[in-house]
């Protein structure tokens, strides 16, 4: 099946406002970004594979089962913090001491310790494994999280953020769509990224400027 643009988009000089995409459109469009980048399978491909899969041998009488690897209850650390452009401090991604995130005061989703990042109505749209990758339901999303920042690399966006103790957010950016976010890495800020609390504001940015980066996520009211 082809996707077809709705309009030719004229991409920005300079990098949209952090909100210019609403919080209602950031799921979808996240959706639709991962499977179009390959990163995630559509369901039905997925179960398919699966059913051809073949049957694991059952371990022999008195054969200890593989041992499974052993994952820590806690991957993220929750915290008061903020993620906003230099600009538009008034617009900001804010992270709330008991993991809801909003997106210039509207719902955004929700993170729990475990290291799940659920949608606002509940469901879980990806996960950070303790090794600092991120996965979705059917696949890598191509994020991996390190304890000062962390990375995103898709077929036609890679983008590198860390974060500083100032505050300022270092930002590259490369891919045909990184165009989508300016010509220029987006000028960004933070309040409350430090220490582990850093690898939580990663996925944030990172899951933002995903679905930023993402043709079919720019609203007709809200495209450049």
């Amino acid at each position: 099946m082809m996707l077809r643009c709705r309009r030719t988009l004229q991409y920005p000089t300079k990098a949209p406002p952090v909100s210019s995409l609403r919080a209602r459109d950031i799921w979808p469009a996240l959706a639709l970004g991962l499977a179009l980048s390959g990163c995630a399978k559509p369901a039905d491909e997925g179960q398919g594979a699966a059913k051809e899969q073949p049957a694991k041998a059952k371990p022999e009488s008195g054969e200890a089962p593989p041992a499974q690897a052993e994952t820590s209850a806690d991957v993220l650390t929750l915290g008061a913090a903020k993620i906003m452009r230099v600009g538009h401090e008034d617009r900001a991604i804010e992270l709330l001491a008991t993991g809801p995130v909003t997106l210039a005061g509207t719902p955004f989703g929700t993170i729990s310790p475990d290291g799940q990042l659920f949608d606002p109505d509940g469901v879980s749209m990806m996960s950070v494994q303790p090794d600092g990758s991120v996965i979705a339901s059917d696949g890598p999303t191509g994020m991996v999280l390190t304890e000062t920042g962390g990375s995103l690399t898709l077929p036609k966006l890679s983008v590198r953020v860390e974060f500083a103790a100032d505050g300022a957010i270092a930002t590259e950016t490369s891919g045909p769509n990184a165009v989508l976010l300016g010509t220029d890495p987006p000028a960004l800020r933070s309040e409350g990224c430090t220490g582990p609390v850093t690898k939580t504001c990663a996925l944030i940015t990172l899951s933002y400027l995903m679905a930023l980066g993402n043709p079919d996520s720019i609203p007709d009211d809200a495209a450049p």
